[in-house]
């Protein structure tokens, strides 16, 4: 580990860090968080404009000794989320943890056949990883709500929420999906945003 004193603004000099690092992790909030504000501008904006793994710190303090949690990660079988389910997988490994992986379908086109689709290729994600981590008991979750409902319920028990960012570039250059910056401003517990590679 080193230290760097940084003379740019903290949020360009972590995005800036981000484009080499393994993951970026940031407090939920600042020195200047006003009150009631969820976010502070420095994460909103490292998970936003930064690169790949990005963890934005919230949720309470827990003893050492208590037990954490599951690793949840919320899938919609974009590339992203696939770059998502690799690092759930990963730390839950790491942590020794089990894994809940959650698939709304509530997100799929309303098309005869887009949610069998949608299944099927959460069945194909999920079988890939778990031949990867064999020892990773992993809990698979199709639920029919919204994600930003089904995700918040899981994330109450977990010690860490994985997502992908899947947002549209060009919208004032936002480029997180309305899922990810709900969890970020709302979620119980930390959270990782996966950049797409």
């Amino acid at each position: 580990m080193s230290v760097e004193v940084a003379d740019e603004p903290p949020a360009l000099a972590l995005c800036g860090r981000s484009k080499d690092a393994e993951m970026t992790v940031l407090g939920a909030c600042g020195h200047s968080a006003l009150p009631g504000m969820l976010l502070g501008s420095v994460p909103w904006h490292v998970a936003a404009h930064g690169c790949g793994r990005i963890v934005v710190v919230r949720g309470t303090w827990t003893a050492v000794n208590a037990d954490a949690g599951p690793i949840v990660a919320g899938v919609d079988g974009s590339p992203a989320s696939q770059d998502a389910l690799t690092l759930a997988f990963e730390e839950a490994a790491l942590r020794r943890a089990p894994l809940e992986v959650v698939c709304a379908l509530a997100d799929a086109p309303g098309v005869f056949g887009d949610v069998d689709q949608m299944e099927e290729e959460f069945d194909h994600a999920m079988t890939r990883q778990e031949t990867v981590h064999p020892d990773i008991m992993a809990v698979r979750r199709l639920v029919p709500g919204s994600p930003r409902s089904s995700l918040m319920a899981v994330a109450l028990e977990a010690q860490l929420l994985v997502i992908g960012a899947r947002g549209r570039r060009g919208f004032n250059d936002q480029i997180l999906g309305s899922v990810a910056l709900a969890m970020l401003h709302y979620s119980p517990c930390p959270v990782a945003i996966v950049k797409p590679s």
